[in-house]
């Protein structure tokens, strides 16, 4: 039996794989836009921690070595990710990216992710 896992962006939502979210994931990180992966926080600027601090109420986060921030785990964090749910908050992450340091494999593969999020979902950055 396999197990589905999501992307997520905005309020939208598709079902997608755990490879899939492995390849995207460290396409984001590469290009440090900000993502949740398994509610464990990447790439946070200072209002994403006041967002984050008003939708979960607390003061106590748990700093990664990697400088993540862990939202539901706050004591410790065992380092492996089952790749369930990958949340990005807009398309327009996108615009504000230095698409060069990606190869072109990679290029080719997130703008395959982002045509199929856009087909699946009716949703386009210009429209945003």
């Amino acid at each position: 039996m396999t197990t589905v896992s999501t992307i997520k962006i905005g309020e939208y939502k598709i079902p997608s794989s755990r490879q899939t979210i492995k390849n995207l994931k460290s396409i984001l990180d590469k290009l440090e836009v900000p993502h949740i992966l398994d509610d464990v926080s990447f790439h946070n600027t200072l209002i994403d921690l006041y967002r984050m601090k008003s939708l979960h109420n607390t003061n106590v986060w748990k700093v990664e070595p990697d400088g993540s921030l862990s939202l539901k785990n706050r004591f410790g964090h065992n380092g492996r990710f089952d790749n369930r749910c990958l949340t990005i908050k807009s398309l327009l992450e996108f615009q504000f990216v230095d698409l060069q340091l990606l190869s072109n494999e990679e290029a080719e593969f997130l703008g395959s992710q982002i045509y199929e999020f856009e087909f699946r979902t009716s949703i386009s950055v210009n429209n945003r």
